[in-house]
């Protein structure tokens, strides 16, 4: 799920085909987080608790659509408008019958959004610069009985117990890889009340499961001063003992 500004790793280049190859190659592994965690991010929604259903919801940095989709299975009566900054995701997204904004968070929440009982903000948050006056039009818009909901990948996806991997993630957290911050008083200064969760999302393993492991593992290979290629390529050469977990955190504001 990358969202806001729309890539968490690397940008498309226009007009180049080496640029084209890495677009595709980004959406399809946010298509294979999607396929992999996707279901088990049902979790997420079930913190909301109990209320009416939302009749409009916001995915703030839709990217591929993976939340919008999610929320669109969840609350199939909701208009969800899917906002993000790459028009050609947003094309994508048409296509498969949403709502679509564009828009550039660092200027603020879209006044054309005001009413909306839920914000989703999956994996987007940290990509924006003016984080307090986006939070505050989010605010000013919601509804009264209105939640945000702000997701992080809390760790950086697990594929296999291979000691490998886990020196690689390290070596990648140290790097600045997904770092954000905790977005608690980022948003208790914005107003709202806030509850923090933790999930662990274990799911079985599965042929798009190793796609994505296949895919993601090499990407350690450019970690500066992470020398380990040989040991990541033997990992890759081999049958991968799979146990897939991502960790995420869960901020719901009211």
């Amino acid at each position: 799920m990358s969202h806001g500004h729309s890539h968490q790793h690397g940008h498309p280049h226009e007009g180049r085909d080496d640029g084209a190859d890495e677009d595709a190659a980004h959406r399809r592994v946010l298509d294979l987080d999607a396929e992999v965690f996707g279901a088990q991010l049902g979790a997420v929604l079930d913190l909301l608790g109990p209320s009416a259903p939302p009749r409009h919801v916001v995915d703030l940095g839709a990217g591929t659509g993976t939340g919008s989709r999610l929320l669109r299975d969840r609350f199939p009566a909701a208009t969800v408008t899917a906002v993000d900054s790459d028009p050609r995701m947003l094309r994508a997204l048409a296509g498969q019958g949403f709502v679509v904004l564009a828009a550039d968070l660092d200027e603020g929440f879209p006044a054309a959004l005001h009413g909306a009982d839920l914000v989703w903000a999956a994996s987007s948050l940290h990509h924006v610069r003016e984080v307090p006056r986006l939070l505050a039009g989010v605010r000013a818009a919601l509804t009264p009985d209105g939640v945000l909901a702000v997701v992080e990948l809390e760790d950086l996806p697990r594929f296999t117990a291979e000691p490998v991997e886990d020196r690689a993630r390290a070596a990648a957290r140290a790097a600045g890889w997904n770092h954000h911050p905790d977005w608690t008083p980022h948003l208790v200064q914005a107003g709202f009340t806030v509850e923090r969760h933790d999930l662990v999302l274990d799911v079985a393993p599965s042929a798009a499961a190793e796609e994505f492991a296949r895919a993601w593992l090499p990407r350690y290979l450019t970690v500066p001063g992470f020398d380990e290629g040989p040991a990541v390529q033997t990992l890759l050469d081999g049958d991968l003992v799979l146990e897939p977990r991502a960790l995420r955190a869960v901020w719901v504001a009211r």
